[in-house]
C-alpha cells in the first residue's frame, strides 16, 4: 500500500510541482536551451579567461535554477490556495533579466572561441520534463552516503565481462541521477576510470547520436558524423584500451535492438577490461532489454533521512522557525511524501517561506495530496 502510494506520488505531486510549472517556462522563455549551453567545449583557449568566463555562467544559471525552483513552488501554492490567475504569477522581468546576462555571457564565450554542443535540447526530451539542477551541491543530498558506497565497490570490482553493465533502477524522484552523478565524482571512480564520460539519453534512444555525443566531449567539439566505422574510429583515438566509464542518464528505450546496436558499437572501440556503463533508468522493460549484469534499485529515504531532509529545506536560515507545532505538522507531511526525495524537497521548499499554522494546515489538507 505504501509503495502503491509513493508512486502515485510521484506522478502527482511530484509531476504538478516540477512538470508543469518547468515545462511552461522552458517552452515560453527557451530557458532550457540557456541552461543546457552549459556544456561546453573549448579549443586552444586561455584557461584563466575560460575559467572566469565559466564562473560568471556558473552564477547566472544557479540564479536560473533557483528561479525556476521557486516557480514550482508557486504553481503548488496557488493549487493549493484555489488561485486560478493563469500565468500572472510569472516574474517577466526577472526572465528578461537572466536572459540579457545568459546573453552577454554566450557573447563573450564566442569571442573566447567557444563553441556549444549542437542540438543538445534533444538529450532532454522528457516524458513530461526533465529538470535537475546542473549544479546541485552534493554535500547537501541526504541518506545516499551506502548507495554510493555499494556502486563504488561494483564498479571497482574485477569482473570478466568486456563492459560490465550496472542499472540504478527507480521510480521517477528517487535520485538516480544524482546518485550516478555522487558516483560519477568520486575520486575513487576518476583514479578507476582515466575516462569518463556522461550522457543524457531519455526519449531519444539513437545510438549515433549518443555516440557522437561520447566524441564531443572527448575531443572537446562537435560531433556530427553520421557513419558508423567513422565515429567508431575517432573513439578509437581515445578510448582504445583505457578504462572507462559510460554513464547513460535516463534511459527509456526498451528495443533489444537499439541497444544491440549501440553495445556492438562499443564493444568495436576496443576500451580496457573494467570498462562499465551505469545506466539510470525507471523501467524494468529497459533493464531488460540491456540485459544488465547488475541491478542497483534505490530505494526511499527511511523517516529519519526524510526527516532530515526536509528540515534542510523547510528550517534553514531564514526559514520558518523550528517549533514544535511545525514540527508536528511537518512530520505529517513528511510521512504522506512517502520517503520520496523529491516530493520532499520540494514540500519543503514551498513550506520555507510560510510562516503561520495556517498556510501549513491549508497545505496539509489540500487537493494536491489526492
Amino acid at each position: 500500500m505504501a509503495d502503491a502510494f509513493v508512486a502515485d506520488l510521484a506522478s502527482g505531486l511530484v509531476r504538478k510541482l516540477i512538470s508543469l510549472a518547468t515545462e511552461e517556462v522552458i517552452q515560453a522563455w527557451n530557458l532550457s536551451e540557456d541552461l543546457l549551453t552549459l556544456h561546453t567545449y573549448t579549443k586552444k583557449l586561455d584557461m584563466f579567461s575560460v575559467q572566469t568566463w565559466f564562473s560568471k555562467l556558473k552564477a547566472v544559471a544557479h540564479v536560473a535554477d533557483v528561479f525556476m525552483d521557486q516557480l514550482a513552488y508557486e504553481v503548488t501554492r496557488q493549487k493549493v490556495e484555489n488561485h486560478n490567475r493563469g500565468r500572472d504569477f510569472f516574474a517577466a522581468n526577472k526572465i528578461k533579466t537572466i536572459h540579457k546576462s545568459f546573453d552577454k555571457i554566450f557573447k563573450w564565450a564566442a569571442d573566447l572561441g567557444l563553441q556549444p554542443i549542437a542540438q543538445l535540447s534533444a538529450t532532454v526530451q522528457v516524458r513530461g520534463i526533465r529538470h535537475t539542477a546542473p549544479f546541485e551541491d552534493e554535500t547537501q543530498v541526504v541518506g545516499r552516503d551506502e548507495d554510493v558506497s555499494n556502486l563504488v565497490h561494483v564498479l571497482s570490482e574485477i569482473h570478466d565481462e568486456d563492459l560490465l553493465v550496472v542499472a540504478v533502477a527507480g521510480m521517477g524522484g528517487q535520485g538516480k541521477t544524482t546518485l550516478a552523478r555522487m558516483v560519477y565524482n568520486k575520486d575513487v571512480v576518476i583514479n578507476i576510470f582515466p575516462k569518463r564520460i556522461w550522457v543524457t539519453v531519455s526519449d531519444d534512444f539513437d545510438f549515433m547520436k549518443i555516440l557522437n555525443q561520447m566524441v564531443g566531449s572527448l575531443t572537446l567539439t562537435t560531433s556530427v558524423l553520421d557513419n558508423t566505422e567513422a565515429v567508431i574510429k575517432n573513439l578509437q583515438k581515445h578510448l582504445k584500451g583505457v578504462k572507462v566509464l559510460l554513464v547513460l542518464d535516463d534511459v527509456w528505450n526498451e528495443k533489444a535492438d537499439k541497444w544491440d546496436s549501440l553495445m556492438n558499437s562499443l564493444l568495436g572501440v576496443g576500451c580496457a577490461k573494467g570498462s562499465s556503463i551505469l545506466v539510470t533508468t525507471r523501467n524494468q522493460e529497459v533493464i531488460d532489454a540491456m540485459q544488465c549484469s547488475v541491478c542497483y534499485r534505490v530505494e526511499k529515504l527511511s523517516e529519519e533521512y526524510s526527516w532530515a531532509l526536509f528540515k534542510q529545506r523547510a528550517f534553514t536560515h531564514g526559514g520558518v522557525l523550528e517549533t514544535r507545532e511545525f514540527v508536528d505538522l511537518g512530520r505529517r507531511m513528511v510521512e504522506r511524501c512517502g520517503g520520496l526525495p523529491l516530493a520532499i524537497k520540494t514540500l519543503g521548499g514551498l513550506l520555507y517561506s510560510k510562516k503561520s499554522e495556517e498556510e501549513w494546515l491549508l497545505i496539509l489538507n489540500s487537493e494536491v495530496w489526492k
